[in-house]
């Protein structure tokens, strides 16, 4: 029985406002609507857009066609100034001839040292050409240590200002086991 007073509350609601119904049917559809509009000035708006574009890109590309046809144009221009019958042309239309032979004058200079004689090279050798390689793995070693020390020495500097890097504790001598440098043919006490 308990069921039955929600059943007549359901139907009584129904009965009392079927315009919700209606509403509702009438506000989905308005909803749709205004999505499909939306979406329409959506795409409208991006068609619009890309045609500019297009039309822009094709204008330029016009453009560009007119300025190198304009280019080939001026070089052809400057390939037919600078042709040498137009210069003896333009030349001659100055006042300019060819000289004769009575034209010419020479200019003695005085005091110019004489040329040097060449001195021929000597024959190049395989030393000369290929120096020897004399590098051991050793010695590369010890120069990539020595930069790898100093790169290392630098980077601390500039990282931490001019505090030195801590020191293995195997390459520090114990407190009791400090000794005096040796001198030079002085052997260890042992």
């Amino acid at each position: 029985m308990i069921n039955r007073p929600q059943e007549e509350f359901s139907r009584q609601v129904l009965r009392q406002a079927p315009w919700r119904i209606q509403t509702q049917a009438t506000s989905l559809v308005l909803a749709v609507v205004v999505l499909v509009v939306v979406i329409g000035a959506l795409y409208l708006a991006q068609a619009s857009a890309t045609a500019t574009t297009g039309r822009r890109l094709q204008a330029l590309e016009a453009q560009r066609q007119v300025l190198e046809q304009q280019n080939a144009q001026l070089r052809a221009e400057i390939a037919a100034l600078r042709s040498v019958p137009r210069l003896i042309g333009e030349a001659e239309r100055l006042g300019y001839h060819p000289a004769t032979v009575a034209e010419l004058e020479y200019l003695p200079v005085e005091d110019v040292p004489p040329l040097p004689e060449p001195t021929p090279a000597p024959p190049l050798t395989a030393e000369i050409v290929v120096p020897r390689y004399s590098e051991t793995l050793e010695g590369w070693l010890s120069t990539r240590l020595a930069s790898f020390r100093r790169d290392v020495a630098l980077f601390w500097q500039q990282t931490f200002g001019s505090v030195e890097p801590e020191r293995d504790m195997d390459d520090q001598p114990e407190a009791g086991d400090e000794a005096a440098p040796l001198e030079e043919g002085a052997a260890p006490d042992a």
